[in-house]
C-alpha cells in the first residue's frame, strides 16, 4: 500500500507527526522497532515498571528482588512494561486511523522500505511518499576520569549473571534516573550524579527508590575530583545517547551518515534526499535544528503540507494524548 507519510521509530515526535496526520486523515504508517527503541520509550516503561515496584515496596515482592533479583529478572520486567507501553500507543494510533507494522525497517529505494518483523520474517513492503527516520538510540560510554575504572554503558546492567552491589550512574535524565530507580528497588546501593539544579518526576521517583542523588560537573573528566566517585564500585554512564542507524540501509537511498551513525538536516529536518527526514537523537549535526519533539514535528509537517492543521490535544500524561 502506498502513504502519504511513513515514520520509523517510536519517539516522542515520531508519535506526534503520526497522530497529527492521522487525525489529517492523511494515508500514514508507523513502523515501530521491536528492538530498537528511542529513550523516550524506554522512559516511559521504566516510569510504568518503577511506579508499579513502588506500589508493592511493603510487601514481600521487593524482598524476593532484593535477594534473588538477577539481570535477567530486570530484562523481563522491562521488557514486559515495554510491551504494554507499545501496545497502548498502538491503540491510540490506530483509534486515529493509522496504520501500525511492528518491526525493521530497512530501504529498499527512495520512496520504499522492507519491514521485517516477528519470529517468522515476515517481510511487508511499504511505499511513501515522505518517510521519517527516528530509530532508537544507544549509549556511548564518555572518557573516564583519570585513574579510575571505566565508564560502564547502560545496556551491561542487563547482561552477566549478577548484579552489582553498588553502582554510580552519570546523569540525571529521564534514562537515568529510571535506571537508578529501578536497580535501587532491586536491592543495589544505587548513587546518581546529576546536573546541578535539575529535576524531573523520575529524580523524584528516584529518591522515594532509595536512591542517593548529588550533583556533579557537566563533563566529568580527568580533573574531576576522586570524592565524586569514592566508594562508587561500578560506573554507568547515561549522559551520551547517539541515534542508530546503521540498520536502515541509508546507503541505497544515497544518505551518508557521520562517524557515530547520525544525519545532517537542514532546519526543517529534511535530509539531502527529497522527501526522507529525520527526528530526535538520529538528528547528528545542523546548527538550526530544534530538539523541541511538538518543533520538530510541525517543521516536518509543514514542510510536507501545509493543508495538515495540527488538532487540539490534551497530554494526559508522558506519551498520551486525547483529542479535545
Amino acid at each position: 500500500m502506498r502513504y502519504d507519510i511513513a515514520v520509523i521509530g517510536n519517539d516522542e515526535a515520531a508519535f506526534e507527526i503520526l497522530c497529527v496526520a492521522g487525525s489529517a486523515g492523511k494515508r500514514s504508517v508507523g513502523i515501530l522497532p521491536e528492538q530498537r527503541h528511542s529513550e523516550w520509550m524506554v522512559s516511559l516503561a521504566l516510569r510504568r515498571l518503577v511506579e508499579q515496584l513502588l506500589v508493592d515496596r511493603s510487601h514481600s515482592r521487593l524482598k524476593l528482588l532484593a535477594k534473588c533479583g538477577t539481570p535477567r529478572l530486570l530484562h523481563r520486567l522491562l521488557a514486559a512494561a515495554m510491551t504494554t507501553e507499545i501496545m497502548d500507543h498502538v491503540a491510540l494510533l490506530e483509534r486515529l486511523g493509522v496504520d501500525v507494522l511492528l518491526g525493521e525497517a530497512r530501504f529498499q529505494g527512495k520512496n520504499s522500505v522492507i519491514v521485517t518483523s516477528g519470529l517468522d520474517c515476515r517481510r511487508t513492503l511499504v511505499h511513501a511518499d515522505n518517510i521519517v527516520i527516528g530509530s532508537g538510540v544507544r549509549r556511548a560510554a564518555m572518557h573516564r576520569p583519570l585513574g579510575l575504572v571505566p565508564f560502564l554503558q547502560p545496556e551491561s546492567l542487563l547482561t552477566g549473571s549478577r548484579l552489582p552491589q553498588n553502582l554510580c550512574l552519570l546523569g540525571g535524565d529521564e534514562l537515568g534516573a529510571g535506571l537508578a530507580a529501578l536497580l535501587s528497588l532491586f536491592g543495589v546501593e544505587t548513587r546518581l550524579l546529576s546536573s546541578q539544579g535539575q529535576s524531573s518526576a523520575m529524580l523524584e521517583l528516584a529518591s522515594a527508590a532509595g536512591v542517593s542523588i548529588g550533583s556533579c560537573p557537566a563533563d566529568v573528566g580527568c580533573g574531576a575530583e576522586r570524592s565524586l566517585f569514592s566508594g562508587a564500585g561500578d560506573i554507568v554512564d547515561c549522559r551520551r545517547a547517539l541515534g542508530f542507524t546503521e540498520h536502515l540501509g541509508l546507503s541505497n537511498v544515497g544518505i551518508e551518515t557521520d562517524e557515530h551513525g547520525q544525519l545532517w538536516c537542514a532546519s526543517n529536518l529534511e535530509t539531502w534526499s527529497t522527501g526522507i527526514f529525520g527526528i530526535g537523537d538520529v538528528v547528528g549535526f545542523s546548527s538550526d535544528v530544534s530538539k523541541h519533539p511538538t518543533d520538530q514535528a510541525q517543521r516536518i509537517l509543514n514542510r510536507i503540507t501545509h493543508r495538515i492543521r495540527p488538532p487540539h490535544f490534551l497530554r494526559l500524561r508522558a506519551g498520551t494524548y486525547a483529542k479535545n
